[in-house]
């Protein structure tokens, strides 16, 4: 029975507090088990925002110390020649993870783009074909300005423009 997880108690006591001088009220936990002890402290810290996580870098589990999602952990990251930990290689690959997320600003003016091109799709504003050519268009865009980042600033926001869009369809389908 070295799991069981009944038979906590808890108490609410005053206590003097060194730093301060002034009576303070806490909280007293009683456990039966070992086990239960640690089961309570994990869910203690879930409550105030530590929680596991596995880093991507090395695969091993770690605490976060606060509510921030924080996505490496502070150890040394396995094979790097220089001694860096996982969040300074994750520092270091920033660019590129950020440019894969979904709420970069390109993928959110691909994101845009598409929900237009649905919504007319559905009004009857737009026939099937031209739709799935458009679509076509804009993810072939999507990736090219993930990997040109000169495209991605110049002129990837004009060329996903609805009408610059529907222009380059009706001209491809010809």
């Amino acid at each position: 029975m070295w799991m069981q997880l009944t038979n906590t108690t808890m108490q609410y006591v005053s206590a003097v507090m060194l730093e301060k001088g002034i009576p303070q009220l806490v909280k007293r936990m009683h456990y039966v088990s070992f086990v239960g002890m640690f089961r309570s402290d994990l869910f203690e810290g879930l409550c105030v925002g530590h929680a596991p996580r596995l880093c991507p870098i090395c695969g091993k589990w770690f605490l976060t110390t606060d509510a921030r999602q924080t996505k490496y952990c502070g150890g040394l990251a396995p094979g790097d020649k220089l001694g860096r930990t996982c969040r300074q290689i994750g520092n270091l690959k920033g660019r590129e993870q950020r440019e894969l997320a979904d709420d970069h600003p390109i993928k959110a003016i691909y994101t845009r783009r598409m929900n237009t091109i649905t919504q007319y799709l559905h009004r009857g504003t737009l026939d099937e074909q031209t739709a799935a050519v458009m679509k076509r268009l804009a993810k072939d865009k999507l990736e090219r300005a993930i990997f040109d980042h000169a495209y991605a600033k110049g002129s990837f926001e004009v060329e996903m423009s609805q009408d610059a869009l529907l222009k380059e369809a009706r001209t491809s389908m010809k």
